[in-house]
């Protein structure tokens, strides 16, 4: 009976996300169309569909060194979103529910456009080298960065500085409880204290550069144009990467419900899976309108707000440790 009820849990509880995810697109264009006084497209055209456009669309293998790992990553990166989804409702598995099975598992996703960007090397599909014939170029048959490359050495700046804000506030929760588990912090409230405050502060911050969406969306080399690393995806794998980045919209605040408000989702208990998503859903709502007013942020705009973040989360850190 036991495993019965956590298999339901591991597979009920993304499922659920999912089945909400795929209209969050829809809503966030929705939102900022109206900020922009215009009517923007129907809820469902943009995630409901678009995965299911993407699902019936012909898959192309890339021109890629290693084309089915490159495949294999989107694939990833989902099947490691499920697994968050599915600890936070079963988080007396200690192996993963706890702060180092969080950031773990949330570096593998972020890791996977680094590694997609380092087997794609194409421009729009044509092949590398090509002769540069602009005056005062290195020469001909010379090796450029492509756009993919390029994308992906823009996610590696985004690994090691941007997220910093978002991983320092997931490890605020768990400082008064004295324990890196993640059944200690549920049941327990810290958002309603100093350092609660100024980490959900920071997490919001870092939410909205864990997603690289506008105005941090610079990873992609020309966003909503060129995806960067993901640029050669195509049919099915196309429409697991749009679910991953639904997902993982709903996932992040998903668990920050569980982290700083002590609800985590349990399909024994159904009020707590209402409350937890939605709270979740204030997440992408909001960000959806922060990014209607901000333009595509530079590096030297993002090193700064990173730093802005990761100071507020530090204050909090202290603080928490204070017990304030």
């Amino acid at each position: 009976m036991v495993l019965l009820q956590e298999l339901a849990s591991i597979l009920g509880i993304p499922l659920i996300a999912f089945a909400i995810s795929t209209w969050i697109p829809g809503i966030q264009r929705k939102i900022q169309a109206r900020i922009q006084q215009r009517k923007g497209p129907s809820l469902a055209s943009i995630g409901y569909w678009g995965f299911f456009k993407a699902l019936y669309k012909q898959t192309i293998t890339p021109v890629s060194s290693m084309p089915g790992l490159y495949h294999f990553m989107p694939i990833l990166s989902f099947l490691v979103i499920w697994v968050i989804l599915a600890m936070t409702s079963l988080t007396h598995f200690h192996i993963l529910s706890n702060e180092i099975g969080i950031v773990g598992l949330l570096k593998i996703e972020e890791m996977t456009y680094i590694i997609m960007g380092a087997l794609s090397s194409t421009v729009m599909g044509i092949r590398m080298p090509f002769e540069d014939i602009c005056k005062g170029g290195k020469g001909k048959l010379c090796i450029r960065t492509t756009l993919e490359q390029l994308g992906a050495v823009r996610a590696f700046k985004m690994i090691t500085v941007g997220s910093f804000p978002f991983y320092i506030a997931t490890l605020l929760p768990f400082i008064p409880q004295g324990s890196i588990m993640l059944n200690t912090v549920v049941g327990n409230t810290f958002l309603f204290s100093l350092g609660g405050i100024l980490g959900a502060i920071a997490y919001f911050i870092g939410y909205i550069i864990m997603l690289k969406e506008y105005p941090f969306s610079i990873m992609h080399t020309k966003a909503d144009v060129l995806e960067g690393p993901t640029m050669e995806l195509s049919g099915r794998y196309r429409a697991i990467y749009l679910a991953v980045r639904e997902m993982l919209m709903i996932t992040l605040g998903s668990l920050f419900a569980t982290l700083y408000l002590g609800i985590a989702p349990d399909l024994l208990n159904p009020i707590t899976v209402v409350l937890n998503f939605a709270v979740a859903l204030i997440f992408p709502l909001s960000a959806s309108v922060i990014s209607a007013y901000t333009p595509v942020l530079t590096f030297k705009q993002v090193y700064p707000l990173s730093l802005l973040g990761t100071v507020i989360g530090l204050i909090g850190l202290v603080l928490a440790i204070m017990g304030i």
